[in-house]
């Protein structure tokens, strides 16, 4: 069987549709795949033959006429059997059978009519349409019947393993003096609700006599615009500032007492990376977030109350600690990935 994929974009690396294929091939070694990319992809397995899309897509509707004009071609050069793409696009007038993956939001926000139409046609083109998460197959149903829909819950980093005590002694040591410390990231998303934080956290610390720290970890630089008047923040000696870098992502994460989410659908991964390493969430109680994560998270809403109440909850009731942690592990069975990618397998090879 030859599988044609389009992994579109110039992070192809990225890609959970990607990721399927790799460890496909590793359970189908017969296969034999092809893949159109904008850029050079490294260390694939031995079966792919990649393809660049020359010269490159500058823009949407490039893209659609190489759909539509060199495509065709190449899936016959190539004697493509199935294709399956992330674009939202598929080949008009094929005998192929074609599949829709969609990892991308974005896909159900287009406005542009034409490319809205194009997506439309691509679904009806398709034999099943992939969804990777609950919150892309909601989207789906809103637009579409529910008779092709598939979803399947791909995590590249189901790896992921807790800490060991000793392990997560050393991380403490090294960033707040070995005290225990809530995370909140910050980035393009969450920083506007820093000031919220920051008077949750009071609030905590007026409650209750803890030692517990606050780590704002910045996605980019520790820019203190976003703290107003830091220095005068009556607790400011019990909050840490910190620089993302890959080094420190996860082993602040992995070693945090509870992780606080108030990103939105872009950073979803950071969540599930915390669930991975046996992390309490506490999370934004937004209808996507409900969708995203159901049970594993705990919800609060961004009120400085509400987040005060759950950071007291969660820093009190260890029952409460102990059946999030509970709903986390049943929620992962849902990224069993040797179960997801045989799913996988199954929908691209069934026809």
């Amino acid at each position: 069987m030859v599988i044609g994929a389009h992994i579109s974009g110039d992070d192809a690396h990225g890609s959970l549709l990607l990721f399927a294929l790799e460890k496909s091939a590793a359970l189908q070694p017969s296969h034999k795949f092809i893949l159109f990319t904008n850029a050079i992809l490294y260390e694939l397995p031995e079966c792919f033959v990649q393809i660049n899309i020359s010269p490159k897509p500058k823009n949407k509707l490039l893209l659609y006429y190489w759909y539509k004009y060199k495509l065709p071609k190449l899936v016959s050069k190539y004697n493509i059997t199935s294709f399956i793409s992330n674009a939202g696009m598929l080949i008009n007038d094929s005998p192929l059978n074609q599949f829709l993956f969609i990892e991308s939001r974005n896909l159900f926000l287009q406005k542009n009519t034409f490319f809205k139409n194009n997506f439309v046609d691509a679904v009806s083109i398709a034999k099943t349409v992939i969804v990777t998460d609950a919150l892309l197959g909601n989207e789906y149903k809103k637009m579409f019947a529910t008779d092709k829909l598939k979803q399947i819950n791909f995590n590249r980093n189901q790896a992921a393993l807790p800490y060991s005590p000793e392990e997560v002694e050393t991380v403490k040591e090294k960033y707040t003096n070995g005290y225990d410390y809530y995370l909140f990231p910050v980035n393009a998303a969450s920083k506007t609700h820093i000031i919220t934080v920051l008077k949750a956290f009071s609030q905590l610390k007026k409650w209750q006599k803890t030692s517990l720290k606050l780590l704002l970890l910045f996605e980019n630089k520790t820019d203190e615009k976003f703290l107003p008047d830091f220095k005068n923040y009556k607790y400011k000696d019990e909050v840490v500032l910190i620089k993302q870098t890959t080094e420190n992502s996860s082993s602040l994460t992995a070693t945090s007492f509870g992780y606080i989410f108030l990103g939105d659908y872009s950073y979803k991964q950071n969540v599930y990376n915390a669930l991975l390493y046996n992390i309490a969430v506490i999370a934004a109680d937004t209808n996507d977030n409900h969708l995203l994560f159901n049970e594993a998270v705990a919800y609060a809403p961004l009120t400085t109350e509400g987040l005060a109440h759950q950071l007291q909850i969660l820093y009190k009731d260890e029952f409460f600690k102990k059946q999030q942690l509970y709903n986390t592990t049943n929620f992962l069975t849902n990224f069993d990935n040797q179960i997801n990618l045989q799913m996988f397998i199954d929908v691209v090879s069934t026809y």
